[in-house]
């Protein structure tokens, strides 16, 4: 029963289709209209129930206004949404009813909410549900029978209102007497009158978005022209589309209305064909790669330029290889590619840290040499899925090259390569754009897959399984001119506006420095559907019934064979038993073979940093197969600011500027005092300048958005206790690197190994909120520099053992240079464990580093030899 109602679930949650509103966002005389019974009104007796399913559009700024209005002759009855409160509420006239309710923030912008009205005509009253949950009634005199009901703003003589929520509505029932009469599913694609299922009743739209098209046409939002080989990449924490060329970056905004486009006058002396961009959330960094000379541009934001040029060269060997930057080891991989005629396999790795780039040796299945595959990362970022492409057995282009239609698991600790499933190419032959857009939650993928053999080409998307060889077309087509070596398509995904994001490059045939990228950019809505898609309403019905009937019947088959086996079992215990006692012996209770055992339920480990140590081998440890562990909700302030929930999903993206900022108050303070933060010293700091009045609006409206983005990450909330504003989170199932560092630094301990192996696990990770620059920060971070410094030194100076062990003393060192890049003892220290351990060269490079780094800070040289260093 479990399995029919979480399948009926997923299929409802695939209902891509309803009515969008414009609100406020919009000028007065475009905002959105939905009109029942204005012509002729509705008349009923008995009892009257008005259903509907509502969610609110994200990334706006207001949500005031008015949901349904309904009118009974010159009464109206009105549910609006109070945005100061956060609480939908229920008025008439000018009184306020004693009904109102607040919704869970993650539902009401991601999942459909089902809204009922009922109105009572023999009791006299008004009743309000929610989600199948009773909210609240209320008394009131109908004058007559007859409504009407107005969604959204409305242009009624007595009644006229522009005020509306940004909000989405779909599947409106009007039920009589329990008797559905009534049924405007909002399917429509288009027209401005839509009529009901069962009585043909018609209702009007005025400025109204359609989702369903949204969810089928891509959408064409920008083309235009770079100078030279233009790169592109996806910043999706912040959902932007960033496209490079030699004199410019240009930056898409998806959260933006229009999906705002800025440009920045940005030199790259040259961008090589074959080179590719690539965005690394982890750090918040823009880079180039050009594979062939290993090199590597990062993009300094603050100073708007590059930090490395590339020279004029040869035709890349590397052309359409994949890429991913892999947040196991902070890495950037490139995967196969193609070029002189040879098509290649390798797997590359450049540690964007140290510069280090190496060729990888990997294992398990043989990965054929290719290009123009598809390559996506999991949520947790240790394995990459890479299918398709073309190529051949050997790498030699003369030797039977071909389409693969295979898919991959690239696994990035084990460094090896499995063979999942090959497809069949029923569609014809194709090939893919370079990125997979991964649907971890439903164990999906999605790519953009075109055929190689035309210049005027067209990309399709495509919808697949990782888990078995099934796959359909979805989505309108994208016109693309494939020129082979000089065309480029990738594909992108920003969950929080909903989109899949489509570009293509093409380069022109001038010379190099005359050469020109045509950049052409689509969106479409996610989930995306095929115009022939299976989610009307009868065909969904006709599904589900029979996977329903599939369900029962595979239950009524286990309960039965369930049954006989328990059955069975007990029967040959009963035999057991009275075999023994006629032998004469006693019954034992160990020797007793219990029918059933009880299986209990389980549960997992709340994270501890203790749960990650490796327990010592014993001369007899059994073999157990690693289990990977699994994610926790966590926020971590130790190297760049992320968040993820308890699947491993990063969410770091949905916090703009200012929710960053107002969580790491709230956070900090709670943590570093025990009390939290109050209200008047939020509005000191973030809304210094602003009346009264208008910074407690500020104040309300952030922290509501704030507590719709902690409940997408889960066991975590901003509460208020007293005049505290305090971070609160469920201790077993979340994890704050920042509270096990200040727990770990107030212990009354000596800073022995085992304590300084637990503060390495937490500060390793980088130095505390890098990148995020605060005046009211400064003195927090110094106060944890200190600490780590203080601590890590004084463990290194005390402990007469700590120098036994050189490769834990570099480990130490290299977390202090986090926090202290000019430290001279941790140089000491790492320069004598290195020599320690015959690394003479690294020794050499790492004092090399310092003085480096010494003399541009300080603008001299550094006063002492590498001999004396580590004397």
């Amino acid at each position: 029963m479990l399995l029919i109602l979480n399948t009926i679930g997923q299929a409802q949650s695939y209902l891509s289709y309803g009515l969008a509103f414009n609100g406020h966002e919009a000028v007065a005389e475009k905002r959105t209209a939905f009109e029942i019974a204005t012509g002729k009104p509705l008349c009923f007796s008995g009892v009257v129930r008005i259903e509907f399913d509502l969610n609110f559009v994200s990334y706006n700024h207001i949500y005031f206004g008015y949901i349904l209005r309904i009118v009974n002759d010159n009464q109206n009855i009105d549910l609006i949404y109070d945005q100061k409160t956060s609480l939908f509420r229920v008025i008439s006239g000018q009184h306020f009813f004693n009904i109102s309710f607040s919704c869970d923030a993650y539902k009401l912008y991601n999942e459909w909410n089902r809204v009922s009205v009922t109105l009572d005509l023999k009791r006299q009253q008004i009743a309000l549900a929610v989600n199948n949950k009773n909210v609240g009634s209320h008394a009131f005199s109908f004058k007559g029978n007859c409504f009407k009901f107005l969604y959204g703003a409305n242009d009624d003589e007595r009644f006229h209102t522009r005020d509306i929520p940004p909000m989405r509505i779909k599947d409106i029932r009007i039920f009589h007497d329990e008797q559905l009469t009534c049924h405007w599913p909002l399917a429509e694609v288009a027209d401005t009158l839509c009529y009901d299922d069962i009585r043909q009743e018609p209702a009007k739209v005025k400025n109204g978005v359609w989702l369903k098209p949204g969810h089928q046409y891509w959408k064409t939002t920008g083309s235009f022209q770079l100078n030279g080989n233009a790169v592109v990449a996806f910043d999706q924490r912040n959902e932007q589309l960033l496209i490079t060329g030699i004199d410019s970056i240009i930056t898409y905004d998806l959260r933006q209305q229009q999906h705002a486009r800025t440009a920045k006058a940005v030199e790259q002396e040259n961008i090589l064909v074959g080179c590719q961009s690539i965005y690394d959330t982890l750090s918040s960094q823009l880079y180039n790669v050009y594979i062939d000379h290993k090199k590597v541009a990062a993009y300094s934001s603050e100073h708007l330029q590059w930090t490395a040029s590339f020279p004029d060269t040869i035709l890349t060997e590397f052309w359409h290889a994949n890429k991913f930057i892999s947040p196991v080891d902070t890495a950037l991989y490139i995967i196969g590619g193609y070029g002189q005629l040879k098509y290649k396999n390798l797997v590359q790795r450049y540690q964007l840290r140290t510069g280090q780039w190496e060729v990888l040796s990997t294992g398990g299945s043989f990965f054929p040499p290719r290009y123009l595959a598809g390559l996506g990362l999991n949520a947790i970022g240790d394995t990459a899925f890479i299918i398709g492409g073309y190529g051949s057995m050997t790498g030699d282009q003369m030797l039977d090259p071909r389409g693969y239609y295979d898919l991959f698991a690239f696994d990035v600790r084990r460094k090896t390569f499995s063979k999942r499933f090959s497809l069949d190419s029923v569609y014809g032959s194709f090939t893919f754009a370079n990125s997979l857009v991964i649907d971890a939650k439903r164990r999906q993928y999605y790519g953009l897959v075109f055929s190689k053999d035309s210049f005027n080409s067209r990309l399709q998307l495509i919808q697949g399984s990782l888990d078995k060889p099934v796959y359909k077309l979805t989505g309108t087509p994208i016109p693309y001119s494939f020129y082979d070596v000089q065309s480029f398509a990738d594909l992108y995904y920003a969950p929080g506006v909903g989109k899949l994001i489509a570009v293509t490059l093409l380069y022109d045939d001038q010379e190099l420095r005359q050469r020109k990228t045509t950049v052409n950019v689509y969106t479409i809505d996610f989930p995306p559907l095929d115009l022939g898609s299976g989610e009307e309403k009868t065909t969904a019905r006709k599904g589900l019934l029979s996977k329903w009937l599939i369900f029962m019947l595979l239950f009524f088959v286990v309960a039965i064979g369930t049954l006989w086996w328990r059955f069975r079992k007990i029967s040959l215990q009963k035999r057991r038993e009275d075999d023994t006692v006629v032998e004469g012996e006693p019954i034992k209770e160990e020797s007793v073979e219990e029918p059933h055992t009880a299986i209990e339920p389980m549960v997992e480990e709340p994270y501890s940093e203790e749960s990650t140590t490796v327990q010592p081998e014993t001369d007899e440890q059994p073999e157990v197969e690693e289990q990977p562990e699994s994610p926790r909700s966590s926020i971590r302030l130790f190297g760049p600011f992320q968040a993820f929930n308890g699947e491993g999903e990063e969410l770091t993206g949905l916090f703009t500027p200012l929710m960053k900022e107002l969580l790491l108050l709230i956070l900090i303070y709670t943590v570093r005092t025990g009390q939290g933060i109050t209200a008047d010293e939020l509005n000191e700091i973030l809304w210094n300048g602003k009346s009264a009045k208008d910074a407690k609006n500020n104040r309300s409206v952030n922290l509501a958005k704030l507590k719709t983005i902690l409940e997408r990450i889960g066991n975590c909330m901003v509460n208020k206790k007293s005049v505290y504003w305090q971070f609160q989170y469920t201790e077993n199932y979340f994890y704050l690197d920042y509270e096990r560092f200040v727990s770990l630094t107030k212990r009354k301990v000596a800073a022995d190994r085992a304590f300084i192996a637990d503060l390495l696990k937490v500060v390793e990770t980088g130095a505390f909120l890098a990148k995020t620059e605060y005046d009211w920060l400064d003195d927090i971070k110094a106060e944890v520099s200190n600490a780590v410094i203080d601590l890590s030194l004084g463990y290194l100076k005390e402990d007469k053992q700590a120098g036994e062990d050189a490769e834990f003393v570099i480990r130490v060192t290299n977390a202090v240079f986090l926090f202290d890049r000019l430290n001279e003892e941790a140089l000491e220290y790492k320069c004598k464990s290195l020599i320690q351990l015959k690394r003479y060269s690294l020794a050499n490079n790492t004092y090399e580093k310092f003085i480096k780094d010494y003399r541009d800070i300080y603008g001299e040289e550094f006063y002492k030899s590498f001999n004396d260093v580590i004397r």
